[in-house]
């Protein structure tokens, strides 16, 4: 009796985590990977040049975008941003502000894969 209980409440708990994974991955936006070649900025942080991959939290309350390092998985930016709107399907999906020279170039906004719908990234001033 106590084996099946126990048994039983593993198979839950392993159901549970299961769907919650799924649920998880299935709730995430698809993921764009972009290159720089030199460092740019986005707000609280300055990337490397190197590849990152882009991504919306569609499983978080507001327009979270989040931005990992595609070697290591490991996230470089997660923040809020304001939703923009777009006419026209723009050619590249970075729209990349102006710098002092020396200075990494700031990523103002994201469209995911071309679409009229982005992201713009909130800087202090």
């Amino acid at each position: 009796m106590i084996a099946r209980k126990l048994f039983v409440t593993a198979g839950g708990a392993f159901l549970g985590f299961a769907l919650g994974v799924a649920t998880l991955s299935a709730s995430m936006s698809s993921v764009e990977y972009v290159s720089f070649n030199g460092a740019v900025r986005l707000p609280g942080v300055t990337l490397a040049a190197g590849t990152y991959s882009f991504e919306v939290m569609d499983n978080i309350e507001g327009d979270v975008v989040c931005v990992r390092n595609r070697a290591t998985r490991e996230p470089v930016f997660l923040g809020l941003t304001l939703p923009v709107q777009r006419a026209d399907r723009p050619a590249r999906s970075l729209v990349l502000g102006e710098a002092p020279k020396g200075e990494p170039i700031p990523i103002i906004q994201w469209f995911p894969r071309g679409d009229t719908r982005g992201h713009q990234f909130v800087y202090p001033r």
